[in-house]
């Protein structure tokens, strides 16, 4: 990327935006942009979440173009997010879309964590530790994940998301579930009594709010907040974090900053909150002036933006329920079709391996690639499929792992075959896609299958309280609708990876809010 955009998001700018798509889109809602509370700022109600989104995926940065194109003007990454790969992507498109006018910087609200020490975060500090020089209060929570919120940290986190994203002012800048040094607490049995750790976390989150108040001086980000899991949770949990408490750090960081508290910059918070996780409308966790509130009540009390998380994915009694359903054959017989489509690819395969090894390329090019599923995709996945979870883990495996490794391979073979055998190659490679393909979706079926069996009460429980036509939507539409129908929340973040989600997902735009979302999750708690 080259020069930095300059600029930021802004209240005449992000209205002209939703204008100007209410003017394309006459079926959106009136609802359909809102206020970010306490930003001073115009936003959809649905934002693009990134958490999987890499910049070496052009599908993926075509749909976030899509979903801008289509009304979306909040965009959610961290710098933890694909080791960068998403804070790159949407450097990439924001350029472009800016260099060809079809938005304005001025327009597109960037929010961005920091807190991680993950990938090359988690290279960087462990050199730094090597070389005598480490980061000061390092959460070692696990092999992998590492965690900081130490003010130095930060500046450095802010610098490298800056130069990811091509930007000179992050919107938004939140804290990235600093709650990890209370997890470690917990999981190391702390000594420490429960007071005494509680004051040393929200120590930890005044002098990194003293250091967010800094990043507004300097015109480095314009509001901040903190991305917790455990806002909504119950009070007397070791890992809850009280919204008082933070907003008093925050306060205390203006005063320290500023000499005044009220000019604080704290403006945001994110948490999940989904059709079954539903703590943050129902639990009384905070007190605010005396009275007893939920965490959406506190932060509508505070004049604080809420930003949603994992609204179709719902964590609850130790299980994944993805809050959407999706196309498959219902009287199919999978088994059967499984088995069929299995033995076509093990026959092209053999057949790919043995012309390979007449070839005499077959050795060589399965050393370069160095994968263990090397034309021999079948088998493996005969070997793993057992302890897939859901569709949600398959479709992690799939383009996380199954994907890349195939097209290392295929890479590779096309290239030793460039010059001899390119025709008896291509017409090979065009079975093999096609076999991969097809075992690949019937798998994926599978998996939509059991999946819609398993949601099938809770949409049920749904639509005893909506109208004719809000049940004919789609489960996720009808999950992200409840989301943003429900009194304090701001935003609801989805991920929008395929073209497909993201004309599911801004369908919400033209629907009006849900009545009684307390009622909808009442229900589904009561009937299933």
């Amino acid at each position: 990327m080259n020069s930095k955009i300059t600029g930021h998001a802004t209240s005449q700018a992000t209205q002209a935006f939703a204008d100007r798509m209410n003017a394309y889109n006459p079926s959106f809602e009136a609802n359909a942009y809102r206020r970010l509370t306490g930003a001073d700022l115009i936003t959809s109600k649905i934002g693009y979440g990134t958490y999987r989104v890499h910049n070496e995926d052009e599908t993926q940065a075509e749909t976030l173009e899509t979903a801008i194109g289509s009304g979306c003007n909040l965009i959610d990454t961290s710098s933890n997010y694909t080791d960068g790969g998403s804070e790159t992507l949407i450097g990439e498109v924001l350029q472009k879309m800016i260099s060809t006018n079809k938005i304005k910087r001025e327009e597109i609200i960037v929010v961005s964590k920091a807190g991680y020490m993950q990938g090359q975060n988690l290279d960087q500090a462990q050199q730094r530790e090597t070389a005598g020089n480490p980061w000061e209060e390092v959460v070692k929570y696990m092999d992998g994940c590492w965690h900081c919120v130490h003010p130095d940290f930060l500046i450095d986190q802010w610098t490298r998301s800056t130069d990811r994203l091509g930007l000179e002012t992050i919107d938004v800048y939140l804290l990235h579930n600093p709650e990890y040094f209370l997890s470690d607490a917990k999981n190391r049995s702390a000594q420490s009594s429960w007071d005494t750790i509680q004051d040393a976390f929200y120590n930890r989150v005044y002098r990194a709010f003293v250091q967010m108040e800094r990043f507004v001086a300097d015109g480095k980000i314009r509001y901040y907040g903190v991305s917790s899991n455990t806002f909504p949770s119950h009070q007397t949990d070791f890992e809850h974090v009280s919204l008082n408490r933070v907003y008093e750090a925050a306060t205390k960081a203006a005063e320290t900053v500023y000499g005044d508290h009220a000019v604080n910059h704290f403006k945001v918070i994110q948490l999940p909150y989904n059709l079954l996780e539903s703590e943050a409308l129902t639990e009384a966790n905070n007190k605010i002036d005396g009275k007893r509130m939920t965490v959406l009540e506190a932060a509508q009390s505070l004049g604080l933006g809420v930003l949603v998380n994992r609204p179709l994915n719902a964590f609850k009694d130790n299980r994944m329920t993805r809050l959407a359903q999706y196309e498959h054959r219902p009287n199919a017989d999978y088994p059967q079709m499984m088995s069929l489509a299995e033995g076509t690819l093990i026959q092209i395969e053999t057949r790919l391996q043995d012309t390979l090894r007449d070839w005499g390329i077959f050795d060589s090019v399965q050393n370069q690639v160095n994968v263990h599923l090397f034309y021999d995709v079948a088998q493996q996945l005969g070997g793993f499929m057992s302890r897939v979870q859901d569709r949600n883990h398959w479709e992690q495996i799939l383009q996380q792992h199954l994907i890349p490794q195939i097209n290392a391979y295929l890479r590779q073979t096309g290239v030793a075959c460039l010059n001899q055998h390119q025709t008896e190659w291509e017409g090979l490679l065009g079975q093999y896609v096609q076999a991969l393909n097809t075992l690949f979706v019937i798998i994926t079926e599978i998996f939509n299958r059991v999946d819609a069996e398993r949601v099938e009460p809770i949409s049920q429980a749904l639509n005893r309280h909506l109208s004719d036509t809000q049940a004919a939507l789609t489960l996720s539409q009808r999950a992200l609708n409840f989301v943003t129908s429900s009194p304090g929340v701001s935003v609801v973040l989805n991920g929008m990876k395929r073209e497909e989600y993201v004309e599911d997902a801004l369908g919400i735009m033209e629907l009006a809010n849900f009545p009684q979302p307390l009622a909808l999750i009442e229900s589904i708690a009561r009937e299933t």
